[in-house]
């Protein structure tokens, strides 16, 4: 903003050489430009042009001038370099420091003031004018800063100033109702530039780099909101006073003053009444007495203007005008000193009140803070009311979810346990015990797939051979060779041995009809001759004999000899049962033949098969 010097100079040297270039093209005007240089550090207001002594300024709200700093120094200027200098002594009394980020941060905000006031000749009105260069002290991120100590307290009351700032634009630009001046003393001091009676230029500082991203954004957003703000400032004029009147009117019109003023206009002293009130009368009258002694003042200050002015007017007048006004001027003397006196009783008073005011308005602070920490509370127990009946509800839920899980849990380790059981009993009935002991050595947990796992078995040199399977369809153990016969489960057939109950006999065995002795006798002689004759030998061997020897055979282990037993077994009696039937079929059609030719009155397809005959055959 300041530049260098020669081409290079920046704005503020630049409207420093456009103010003064505009009073010297005005002819018949009188100016009084002054500056004044203040900052706000901590949110505290020092005066940088008056270091001496330096103690926090207030801020007081003046009918007709606006927001004032009390007991700021003003500084009159008249050229360019006056003010250059006046700029130089406060930027070097400024408060800086270093940071990550800058050698030379500023730590506070800077307000530089110009007033300019203009007045014409022969002209009842005076204009005033006010140009404030502000320098805001930059908002940085702490992470980026590496602000710590005093550093981190000057950025939080930057930040704090800037907050406030930003809450005051944004206000002017929605043309809300509210604007919340109070919330910094910068605002409070800004608040003619940002919605007053002025104009005013914004200029924001960017960085190009990628890093400082955000800070742009942030800044360009401040800056659009600045810009939204419209105001339509007037020009400030005052009505000058009727000083330069006529002489004649002006002498007559001192005359009736000087005379009012020795009557005892202004006789009253200022410790009548005053030490025998109490200080509680004082306090209702103060203000009687304040208005009293400005207008006492004004009145004063204006007869000693006109005095002045008359001297000079009275140069070529006579001298009996002179001896009269020395005289008034005793007179006035006596009076100013004894409004001094009631200016200083005024002056405690004026005193004893602000600081009541100060009392009465930290108890009013108090009363809101402890107010706002009720609001605040309150908003605190609502929010907290609502997530605990948020957490119940949440409670509740995970309640339901969870007897619904453990219901699918029981669930699901009941059909677990039955699977686990199951296998129990294969591995018992199904897999050797060396087996299960290996497998049971190789196996391992795992925690990181939650899962067991089997360790990888080295290659067995002489590995196991595999069973025979001694006549079965499938390869058996010793094991269950020996328990074949003791146990079922060993067996590889024949796993069930079912026996059949036999249902009741609803028949009767076949009883044939009787023989006759000859005959049966007769008959027996034939067969034993067909016999004998074809060389057959009925001999049909037990089955419980062949059983026997194939239960032998399988109890030694000779399987297939035992089946071989059991097959030839039943292809010889199966041969023989043949040979017997044929035998049969011939000595009954024999005996047929024969029980005709004994009997020819019987049919023997009658006879032979009715049951209610049972006569012999042929007697």
């Amino acid at each position: 903003m300041e530049g260098a010097e020669g081409d290079d100079k920046g704005i503020i040297p630049r409207a420093f050489e456009q103010i003064w270039s505009h009073i010297d093209r005005k002819t018949g005007v009188e100016f009084l430009v002054s500056v004044r240089y203040l900052e706000i550090y901590m949110e505290e207001i020092r005066d940088l042009l008056k270091i001496k002594n330096n103690k926090p300024h207030d801020l007081r709200e003046i009918s007709g001038q606006g927001v004032i700093v009390t007991n700021l120094h003003s500084q009159t200027c008249q050229s360019v370099k006056d003010m250059l200098k006046a700029m130089k002594i406060g930027n070097q009394n400024r408060t800086t420091g270093t940071t990550n980020m800058n050698e030379h941060s500023s730590r506070s905000h800077a307000i530089f003031q110009i007033i300019i006031e203009m007045a014409e000749e022969h002209s009842k009105t005076m204009k005033v004018g006010k140009l404030n260069l502000v320098d805001l002290a930059g908002s940085e991120r702490q992470s980026k800063t590496g602000a710590t100590g005093d550093r981190l307290k000057e950025a939080t009351k930057i930040n704090k100033a800037l907050s406030s700032l930003g809450n005051v634009i944004y206000a002017l630009a929605e043309n809300s109702s509210h604007i919340p001046y109070r919330d910094s003393k910068l605002t409070r001091l800004l608040q003619d530039s940002l919605g007053g009676n002025s104009k005013t230029i914004m200029i924001a500082n960017i960085g190009p780099a990628s890093m400082n991203y955000e800070e742009t954004v942030i800044t360009l957003r401040y800056s659009y909101r600045a810009k939204s703000i419209k105001n339509t400032p007037v020009k400030n004029e005052d009505i000058k006073d009727g000083r330069l009147l006529g002489l004649q009117q002006e002498i007559e019109r001192l005359k009736q003053l000087i005379m009012e003023k020795s009557n005892g206009a202004f006789s009253a002293n200022p410790d009548e009444g005053g030490e025998t009130e109490s200080e509680s009368e004082d306090e209702i009258n103060i203000e009687e007495s304040q208005k009293k002694l400005e207008l006492g003042k004004m009145e004063v200050d204006e007869l000693a203007k006109k005095l002045k002015n008359l001297e000079k007017q009275m140069v070529h007048g006579g001298k009996n005008i002179v001896d009269s006004v020395n005289e008034n001027e005793i007179k006035l003397e006596q009076q100013r000193s004894e409004i001094a006196a009631r200016k200083k009783k005024e002056m405690e008073m004026q005193q004893k009140l602000e600081m009541e005011e100060e009392t009465c308005t930290e108890l009013k602070q108090v009363f809101a803070s402890l107010q706002q920490q009720v609001d605040f509370k309150k908003d605190k127990i609502k929010r907290f009311n609502n997530k605990l009946q948020s957490i119940r509800q949440e409670i509740r839920d995970n309640h339901e979810v969870y007897i619904k899980d453990r219901q699918e849990i029981e669930e699901a380790n009941d059909e677990a346990g039955l699977n686990l059981r199951k296998w129990f009993l294969i591995i018992d009935n199904f897999v050797p015990t060396e087996e299960r002991s290996r497998l049971t050595n190789l196996a391992q947990f795992d925690e990181n797939i939650d899962n067991w796992i089997l360790r990888k078995e080295k290659i067995r040199i002489n590995p196991i051979d595999r069973p025979l399977a001694h006549s079965y369809r499938r390869p058996i153990s010793d094991t269950a060779i020996q328990m074949n016969a003791t146990s079922p489960k060993y067996r590889g057939e024949n796993v069930l041995d079912l026996k059949l109950d036999m249902p009741l006999r609803t028949t009767q065995d076949y009883t044939p009809p009787a023989v006759c002795p000859q005959i049966k006798s007769i008959v027996t002689d034939v067969i034993r001759k067909e016999m004998e004759s074809n060389h057959i030998v009925v001999k049909m061997p037990s089955h419980s004999m062949g059983r026997t020897l194939s239960s032998k055979l399988e109890q030694e282990g000779k399987y297939k000899q035992a089946t071989k037993v059991m097959v030839d077994m039943h292809n010889y009696s199966i041969k023989h049962f043949l040979l017997w039937i044929l035998s049969l079929i011939k000595i009954k059609i024999f005996v047929q033949i024969l029980v005709t030719f004994g009997n020819p009155r019987r049919a023997v397809t009658n006879d032979y098969h009715s049951p209610k005959t049972h006569e012999p055959l042929g007697c």
